[in-house]
Protein backbone atom coordinates (compact mmCIF):
# COMPACT_ATOMS: atom_id res chain seq x y z
CA UNK A 1 0.00 0.00 0.00
CA UNK A 2 1.16 3.40 -0.84
CA UNK A 3 1.70 6.31 1.95
CA UNK A 4 -0.71 8.12 0.08
CA UNK A 5 -3.64 5.68 -0.01
CA UNK A 6 -6.14 5.83 2.70
CA UNK A 7 -8.93 3.14 4.11
CA UNK A 8 -11.61 6.16 4.35
CA UNK A 9 -13.57 3.57 6.23
CA UNK A 10 -11.09 2.92 9.28
CA UNK A 11 -9.19 5.55 8.40
CA UNK A 12 -6.09 4.10 8.13
CA UNK A 13 -2.80 4.76 6.48
CA UNK A 14 1.04 4.24 6.31
CA UNK A 15 2.55 7.07 7.96
CA UNK A 16 6.28 6.94 6.01
CA UNK A 17 7.69 8.77 9.23
CA UNK A 18 7.59 5.93 11.68
CA UNK A 19 10.43 4.10 12.54
CA UNK A 20 11.17 0.23 12.54
CA UNK A 21 11.83 0.78 16.69
CA UNK A 22 8.19 2.40 17.11
CA UNK A 23 6.37 -0.46 14.79
CA UNK A 24 8.52 -2.82 17.10
CA UNK A 25 6.59 -1.19 20.26
CA UNK A 26 3.38 -0.35 18.47
CA UNK A 27 3.47 -4.52 18.02
CA UNK A 28 4.71 -5.22 21.16
CA UNK A 29 1.94 -3.27 22.84
CA UNK A 30 -0.67 -5.64 20.75
CA UNK A 31 1.11 -8.83 21.10
CA UNK A 32 1.71 -8.42 24.99
CA UNK A 33 -2.12 -8.95 24.90
CA UNK A 34 -1.46 -12.84 23.88
CA UNK A 35 0.63 -12.81 27.07
CA UNK A 36 -0.93 -11.59 30.37
CA UNK A 37 -4.59 -9.79 29.24
CA UNK A 38 -3.19 -6.33 27.53
CA UNK A 39 -3.00 -4.43 30.92
CA UNK A 40 0.20 -3.75 32.04
CA UNK A 41 2.51 -4.08 28.97
CA UNK A 42 0.40 -2.04 27.11
CA UNK A 43 0.53 0.52 29.79
CA UNK A 44 3.80 0.43 30.94
CA UNK A 45 4.63 1.12 26.99
CA UNK A 46 2.41 4.12 27.13
CA UNK A 47 4.22 5.41 30.40
CA UNK A 48 7.52 5.43 28.65
CA UNK A 49 6.96 6.43 25.49
CA UNK A 50 3.58 8.39 25.49
CA UNK A 51 6.16 12.04 25.22
CA UNK A 52 8.38 10.91 22.62
CA UNK A 53 6.51 8.91 19.74
CA UNK A 54 2.51 9.74 19.13
CA UNK A 55 2.43 6.33 17.08
CA UNK A 56 3.44 4.05 19.92
CA UNK A 57 1.67 6.10 22.41
CA UNK A 58 -1.76 5.96 20.32
CA UNK A 59 -1.28 1.64 19.81
CA UNK A 60 -0.18 1.16 23.64
CA UNK A 61 -3.52 3.51 24.98
CA UNK A 62 -5.94 1.83 22.23
CA UNK A 63 -4.41 -1.67 23.73
CA UNK A 64 -4.85 -0.78 26.99
CA UNK A 65 -8.18 0.40 26.59
CA UNK A 66 -9.18 -3.01 24.09
CA UNK A 67 -8.16 -4.90 27.18
CA UNK A 68 -10.56 -3.38 29.70
CA UNK A 69 -13.10 -3.22 27.49
CA UNK A 70 -12.57 -7.11 27.02
CA UNK A 71 -12.50 -7.80 30.86
CA UNK A 72 -15.74 -5.53 30.64
CA UNK A 73 -17.33 -7.81 28.03
CA UNK A 74 -16.69 -10.49 29.68
CA UNK A 75 -17.54 -9.69 32.67
CA UNK A 76 -21.11 -8.89 31.92
CA UNK A 77 -21.41 -11.64 30.07
CA UNK A 78 -20.86 -14.23 32.28
CA UNK A 79 -23.84 -15.22 33.10
CA UNK A 80 -24.22 -17.56 28.85
CA UNK A 81 -21.17 -19.23 29.58
CA UNK A 82 -20.24 -18.75 26.12
CA UNK A 83 -19.90 -15.21 25.82
CA UNK A 84 -16.67 -14.80 27.61
CA UNK A 85 -15.70 -17.49 25.10
CA UNK A 86 -16.98 -15.48 22.25
CA UNK A 87 -15.46 -12.23 24.03
CA UNK A 88 -12.47 -13.76 24.25
CA UNK A 89 -12.15 -15.02 20.06
CA UNK A 90 -12.95 -11.19 18.91
CA UNK A 91 -10.59 -10.04 21.22
CA UNK A 92 -7.56 -12.12 19.94
CA UNK A 93 -8.95 -11.86 16.16
CA UNK A 94 -8.48 -7.81 16.24
CA UNK A 95 -5.65 -7.47 18.70
CA UNK A 96 -3.85 -9.65 15.69
CA UNK A 97 -4.84 -7.11 12.95
CA UNK A 98 -3.39 -4.33 15.03
CA UNK A 99 -0.63 -5.91 15.54
CA UNK A 100 -0.22 -6.47 11.48
CA UNK A 101 -1.31 -2.58 11.11
CA UNK A 102 1.43 -1.73 13.92
CA UNK A 103 3.69 -3.81 11.63
CA UNK A 104 3.06 -1.95 8.38
CA UNK A 105 3.43 1.61 10.15
CA UNK A 106 -0.55 2.38 9.81
CA UNK A 107 -2.84 4.34 12.23
CA UNK A 108 -5.26 1.62 12.53
CA UNK A 109 -8.27 2.40 14.35
CA UNK A 110 -9.44 -0.64 17.26
CA UNK A 111 -13.09 -1.07 17.66
CA UNK A 112 -14.38 1.62 20.07
CA UNK A 113 -10.58 1.80 21.75
CA UNK A 114 -9.40 3.61 18.89
CA UNK A 115 -11.71 6.27 19.20
CA UNK A 116 -11.28 6.68 22.94
CA UNK A 117 -7.66 6.63 22.79
CA UNK A 118 -7.34 9.21 19.75
CA UNK A 119 -9.34 11.48 22.33
CA UNK A 120 -5.82 11.23 24.70
CA UNK A 121 -3.20 10.99 21.59
CA UNK A 122 -4.94 12.52 18.34
CA UNK A 123 -4.08 10.62 14.67
CA UNK A 124 -2.35 12.94 12.94
CA UNK A 125 -4.84 14.16 9.78
CA UNK A 126 -4.05 12.29 6.61
CA UNK A 127 -3.61 15.51 4.70
CA UNK A 128 -0.70 16.88 7.18
CA UNK A 129 1.24 13.27 6.18
CA UNK A 130 0.67 13.50 2.86
CA UNK A 131 1.77 17.15 2.35
CA UNK A 132 4.98 16.65 4.95
CA UNK A 133 5.80 13.37 2.54
CA UNK A 134 5.76 15.72 -1.01
CA UNK A 135 7.57 18.64 0.56
CA UNK A 136 10.41 16.19 1.88
CA UNK A 137 10.59 15.35 -2.05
Amino acid sequence: MEPSEINSQNQEWVDPKISKDDKTLAILSHALSFVEGGIIGPLVIYLIKRNESPFVAFHALQSLYFGLLFIGASIVTLITCVGPIVCLIVYFVFEVIACIRASEGKWYKLPLAGTWAESSHPIPPFNEIKSEKEQSK
